[in-house]
């Protein structure tokens, strides 16, 4: 390979860097955005853990998933039940 070519190369391979800096930096926000924004029921929580309902109102009756109410209906967000999840593979 030439000077030329591996010049060439190295100019692609910066530029591939930079656009994916750029490109992360533009879609980080939003994915977190989303991320935030999922909130589960009850039984979407239980369908996600693969466990029953009556095992996910132990687990937020427990305090050991965050919850909240919207009109006497409980809700999750899913990056909380992901960190518990995270948190409970870690404590193993």
């Amino acid at each position: 390979m030439s000077l030329f070519e591996q010049a060439i190369q190295q100019m692609k391979e910066e530029m591939l860097v930079e656009l994916e800096r750029r490109l992360w930096e533009r879609l980080e926000p939003r994915i977190e955005q989303a991320l935030l924004a999922r909130h589960m029921s009850i039984a979407e929580l239980a369908e996600y853990l693969h466990v029953s309902e009556p095992t996910v109102r132990r687990l937020i009756r427990e305090r050991a998933i965050p919850s909240f109410r919207v009109r006497g209906q409980i809700f999750v967000r899913q990056v909380d039940v992901d960190e518990w999840i995270r948190q409970q593979v870690e404590n193993k």
